[in-house]
């Protein structure tokens, strides 16, 4: 599946029509694959809107709070359109796939009671024309989720400053899930459960269609046994949705927890820390200033030295140039000088000498064929009277010019300035955040759903005894049926969906071992792609609980939740890597904010090694101090098209232009 197109009419920031094509089919003239389609926009102007618009387009309500939707709605429209008196805008995707080529249009129109209404359509591209398919909201939202399912979406399309809270959110029921669905395991357990489904429907039907008086105490056996396990079956779901939502609870306390303490001021602590680390860097900074005022001398004699080795320069090749014209001409002056010196009557003159010599030079290159150097008269002023040490002394002088001292000057102040205000703040922070209320809710929470996963254990363990003793009851009930060679199509029926039921299972173990053992490959292999630090030494991927654990070279696990918010962003950013790699889905990506939290190396890695291997389609929205002008020198080869996001302020609207901001 891949983008074709967005266009915006009158949507939010984007005034009139805009566009953005993502599908180019720009063919690479070198060895790079050109996958990426890069959309440039500071803060502000619409690339939120944008990523937005593309969750709108597939998932419309279903990916948003009523509230969220309720407010993207009623600010659907242009502001500078409203005010012309505009009442409708519109969003609308192209997409293809290999069932051919769909339009998916979002009209918001207010009505005139003042409400914005949403039209959804979506066309099916024949030619040059569109055909209307009508479908119903169920309709359209299977046929979304047949492509990218809304769960597996946020793996996706993402915020990539925000993806780092799968990190600390993986092994959550929700991430599980959704991980499994892309590896297709869910499937395969559907595939197990609808089989079962089948199997024991079917026996409880042959059951009762049999009433053969021998084998009446069986059957009633059989019915009580299959009675039971439909009985606990049935409380499993209630359980099940129960676990759902003290998980999402918990979640939910474990990120108000995260958000106070993000938001609480700092705590003393967390002040004379940062003191610490500025008073080590202002401690640097004065001595690479330091430093300066000794290279000081050197620089101020520079422009000298510089016209100095220009003139000495100029000297040699002077000096060179009539030397080699005076080899060259060597064996011609011998001659005329000889000649001359010759007595002749009557005397010539020194003007007829000169002509003479003038003409024999030109006549004697001629017969020779050497071409006579040119060389213009000057004064020799230092190569004579220098050494030949002191002239390569000079001519190999260079100072230390990599100081910036105004950018070491620039960057003191700020520390100091940071300092000040840091050391007037420590009386009044905080000793500890208090996370006391959060933290009882939670670990009531966790005994709750410890007691909760305590009951599902025991009754799995009861429902796999009694589908043990099904399994052994209907083995029983077919042998005596085949002794009284009774046996028909129902009961082959049955026996073939046993061993079917057997086989989807083993086949079920199986594949997942191996995907775990394969997303444990592909991640440990991505993470030291990505990775600058040597210290994440060994990955591991449960396939009982679909988890992931890394260790360090002492074999220790890492919490992965303590670590840089880089550092979650790459290992999240390996995760998807590796889940796309696995299940071999060929998905578009659409990535806000792919760099902003990273350093130089792990940028570099990203845009050479990530990027360029996800997906035949990326698109990348980014702002100019995340993307800059180096990193976007990097990664032109890669880019198959790019945009830029400008902001008017005159008219408050965003307008969408070929090229990026260094181009």
């Amino acid at each position: 599946m891949i983008f074709n197109y967005i266009q915006f009419k009158n949507y939010r920031p984007y005034y009139g029509t805009q566009e953005i094509n993502f599908n180019t089919e720009k063919q690479s003239p070198g060895p790079f694959k050109a996958n990426i389609t890069l959309v440039g926009g500071k803060n502000g102007h619409g690339k939120t809107s944008l990523i937005n618009a593309v969750f709108i387009c597939l998932y419309g309500r279903r990916m948003f709070s009523k509230e969220e939707y309720d407010q993207f709605k009623s600010d659907a429209i242009n502001r500078n359109f409203y005010r012309e008196g505009g009442r409708e805008s519109s969003i609308e995707l192209s997409f293809s796939d290999r069932t051919g080529q769909y339009v998916i249009e979002i009209t918001f129109r207010e009505n005139d009671k003042g409400e914005v209404q949403e039209i959804r359509r979506i066309f099916v591209v024949a030619g040059d024309l569109l055909r209307e398919a009508t479908t119903s909201d169920e309709e359209f939202n299977a046929f979304i989720d047949q492509r990218i399912p809304i769960d597996v979406a946020p793996f996706f399309i993402f915020d990539a400053e925000k993806i780092k809270d799968l990190v600390g959110e993986h092994d959550s029921s929700k991430t599980v899930e959704a991980i499994q669905k892309i590896v297709s395991l869910e499937l395969y357990n559907q595939l197990h459960s609808d089989l079962s489904q089948i199997k024991y429907t079917t026996e409880l039907n042959l059951s009762k269609s049999v009433k053969d008086k021998d084998l009446e105490k069986l059957i009633a056996e059989l019915e009580a046994c299959a009675n039971e396990l439909e009985s606990l079956k049935a409380k499993e779901r209630p359980d099940d949705l129960k676990i759902e939502y003290l998980n999402e609870e918990k979640n939910r306390l474990n990120q108000e927890r995260r958000r106070k303490l993000a938001n609480s001021s700092v705590t003393k602590g967390q002040i004379h820390r940062r003191v610490g680390e500025l008073e080590n860097e202002l401690d640097k900074l004065n001595k690479a200033i330091e430093s300066f005022d000794k290279a000081l001398p050197k620089l101020i004699l520079k422009p000298l030295v510089m016209e100095l080795q220009k003139a000495i320069r100029k000297e040699q090749t002077y000096l060179s140039n009539l030397n080699r014209s005076q080899a060259l001409f060597a064996p011609f002056d011998k001659f005329i000088t000889d000649m001359l010196s010759k007595q002749v009557n009557p005397p010539l003159s020194l003007e007829q000498k000169n002509q003479l010599t003038e003409s024999g030079r030109e006549t004697w290159s001629r017969i020779n064929k050497v071409q006579e150097i040119k060389v213009e008269p000057m004064n020799v002023l230092h190569v004579n009277d220098l050494s030949h040490n002191e002239l390569q002394g000079i001519l190999n002088w260079s100072p230390n010019n990599n100081f910036n001292i105004a950018d070491l000057i620039t960057k003191r102040a700020r520390v100091e300035a940071e300092l000040k205000t840091l050391h007037e703040q420590i009386n009044d922070a905080p000793e500890v955040i208090d996370t006391h209320e959060e933290d009882e809710q939670i670990a009531k929470i966790s005994e709750e759903l410890g007691a909760l996963y305590t009951t599902r254990k025991s009754r799995n363990e009861t429902l796999r005894k009694l589908q043990d003793q099904h399994v052994r009851l209907s083995r029983v009930l077919t042998e005596s049926r085949q002794k009284r060679q009774n046996l028909g199509p129902v009961e082959d029926k049955i026996n073939l969906m046993t061993k079917l039921i057997g086989a989807t299972r083993e086949f079920i173990n199986r594949v997942t071992v191996l995907k775990a053992e394969r997303l444990k490959v592909e991640i440990e292999n991505i993470i030291i792609q990505l990775f600058r630090k040597k210290d994440l030494h060994r990955v591991e991927f449960s396939p009982e609980e679909f988890v992931l654990r890394i260790y360090d070279d002492a074999d220790v696990e890492i919490n992965l939740s303590s670590r840089s918010e880089g550092e979650k962003q790459l290992i999240a950013l390996a995760m998807i890597w590796a889940l796309t790699k696995v299940a071999g889905t060929n998905f578009p990506f659409v990535i806000d904010t792919p760099l902003a939290r990273l350093d130089s190396d792990h940028k570099s890695n990203l845009v050479n090694r990530f990027f360029t291997n996800l997906s035949d389609q990326v698109i990348i929205l980014s702002t100019d101090t995340e993307i800059t002008k180096d990193f976007f020198e990097e990664i032109t080869p890669f880019v198959q098209k790019s945009y830029l996001l400008e902001y008017n302020d005159e008219i408050k609207s965003t307008e969408i232009v070929e090229g990026y901001f260094f181009e």
